[in-house]
């Protein structure tokens, strides 16, 4: 078998949602609300995440540090995530993130035709 196959955790995305807000702003969003089922850091009410952007960047290895910047950007400025800071050193800058679901749910849900290829 391929070692280019899966064999390891794949990402996933839905098409349509990478049609509306872009393939790389709907992997990170994916990803982000993976971490967030995780259910792990709960703070003013809603469910968080936490990474630097090396941490990103480990993720996400095919993406520049500054490409993960741009998206996280992206999507904190289009609403669909928001950032706090809820570390427990002030010296710590870590950006914590959460889907903003109100926006998402908002956004056009286009079906994308599926075909198969004979």
């Amino acid at each position: 078998m391929s070692s280019l196959l899966i064999d390891e955790h794949p990402l996933v995305v839905l098409p349509s949602l990478a049609k509306e807000i872009g393939l790389n702003e709907a992997i990170m969003l994916q990803q982000i609300h993976f971490w967030i089922s995780k259910r792990k850091h709960f703070e003013d009410g809603r469910y968080w995440v936490y990474n630097s952007y090396d941490s990103w960047a480990e993720q996400f290895p095919f993406w520049s540090k500054s490409t993960i910047i741009r998206i996280l950007k992206r999507l904190e400025d289009r609403g669909l995530i928001e950032s706090g800071n809820y570390n427990r050193l002030k010296i710590d800058n870590t950006k914590w993130y959460t889907v903003n679901y109100v926006k998402v749910s908002e956004l056009p849900r286009k079906n994308t035709p599926s075909s198969q290829v004979e």
